[in-house]
Parts: C-alpha cells; sequence; structure tokens
C-alpha cells in the first residue's frame, strides 16, 4: 500500500511539473502582450536628448542596448548569443546591458557583472522608463542606435535558443550598422515581440515561479 501511494505521488508531482512547463512553454511560444500605454518605436525615429543622457551617452555612439530581465527564462536562454556578440563587436560597438527591475535592487548589477563579467556598462532601469521611451516591452529585446536615430529594434531571433542563422536579427542588424549599410528590412517575426513582459508591466514572479523558471534552464 506504501508503495502504490508512493507511486501515486511520484506520478502527481512529476504530471504538475510538466504541466507547468507545457504552460510556461505555451506561454512564450505567444507574443508578448502589448501594454496600454506602449509607445511605438520603428527604425530611424531619433532618440530622444533626454535618453542619450540618462544612458551617460552621446550623439555620435553606435550602440547595441540589451533589455534584461532576471527573473525571465527567456532572458537567460538568450544570454550567450549577446555575450556572442559582445566578444566579435565590442572594439567598434558601445554595448550596454539594460537590467528590468521595480524596485531599487542595485544588487542586480552586482549579479549581472559576477554572473556573465562581460565588461560592458549596465543600466539600472527603474520601473521601465528607458524602455518605454525606446518602445520596449519584453525581455530579451535589441534596440540598435546610430546617428541618435533607432536602427533596429526587436527579436534576437525567432528561436529562443537563437540557433536558427537566417533569422538572427540582431546580429544580422547589427553586423550592416558596423559595415555601415542601411538598416535591413526583416519580415515581421523581427519586431513583434516575444518573452517576458517587464515587471513594470506585469511581469511579478512569485517564488513559486521562479523555482520553475530555474528548473527550466
Amino acid at each position: 500500500m506504501r508503495i502504490l501511494l508512493a507511486v501515486l505521488l511520484t506520478i502527481s508531482i512529476l504530471s504538475v511539473i510538466g504541466f507547468l512547463f507545457w504552460e510556461q512553454e505555451w506561454k512564450f511560444s505567444k507574443p508578448t502582450p502589448v501594454p496600454s500605454n506602449h509607445i511605438t518605436v520603428q527604425t530611424g525615429d531619433s532618440i530622444p536628448d533626454d535618453v542619450i543622457s540618462m544612458l551617460g551617452l552621446t550623439s555620435a555612439d553606435q550602440l547595441f542596448i540589451h533589455f534584461y530581465n532576471f527573473d525571465c527564462p527567456c532572458s537567460r536562454f538568450n544570454i550567450k548569443e549577446f555575450q556572442n556578440l559582445v566578444i566579435q563587436y565590442e572594439s567598434r560597438v558601445k554595448f550596454l546591458a539594460v537590467l528590468e527591475t521595480v524596485g531599487e535592487e542595485d544588487s542586480e548589477v552586482k549579479d549581472f557583472v559576477e554572473k556573465y563579467d562581460m565588461g560592458i556598462d549596465i543600466y539600472l532601469d527603474h520601473e521601465g522608463l528607458i524602455a518605454k521611451k525606446l518602445g520596449v516591452y519584453s525581455t530579451p529585446q535589441a534596440v540598435l542606435i546610430k546617428n541618435q536615430q533607432i536602427y533596429f529594434s526587436g527579436n534576437y531571433n525567432k528561436a529562443r535558443f537563437c540557433t536558427t542563422q537566417n533569422t538572427k536579427f540582431a546580429s544580422l542588424a547589427l553586423s550592416a550598422m558596423v559595415e555601415d549599410r542601411q538598416a535591413p528590412v526583416f519580415p515581421e517575426l523581427a519586431t513583434v515581440a516575444y518573452g517576458c513582459e517587464l515587471p513594470a508591466n506585469g511581469n511579478t514572479n512569485t517564488r513559486f515561479d521562479k523555482f520553475f523558471n530555474f528548473l527550466s534552464l
């Protein structure tokens, strides 16, 4: 009898875990909900001076901004692709990681540096203010800026692990930017955001959620 109960309990636990994994996969296969206060930003749009100032930049900087959220599994799946871009282009482009948070959690900067150690500037985006001004409402997302204008804004890839070569949108855009070519024209798949909502827009995971996010890595 005890063996039967143990088996049933194990099956129940595995079923719950399996359902949660399935639910997460289903959730992230859908476009990220667009917040009601979203500001649409497109290629060629000018970057406000206050944003340049807040980020400590100059109008002449060629910039690659990576939007990251510690509580987002998609951000963690994607980080290797971003690291590879930094290694390949750091001598030609300024990289900036913007960490999304709703609190004054300055420890997140330290955690990011210790975990990934990329030697790039990091900005803690309290309440998603920078993201909002640049039209970003999901993580992970990339925004490329040239001549104080949006050169590219969108997804890294159509695949979560960035394994599909011909849809490496951020990488292809970055290559074109450093070679002083016109911004590539990508399909809608490049700009319709997939991933996690920003903490400021409702992605406030519980400890239970974070536990299963950890298991999904």
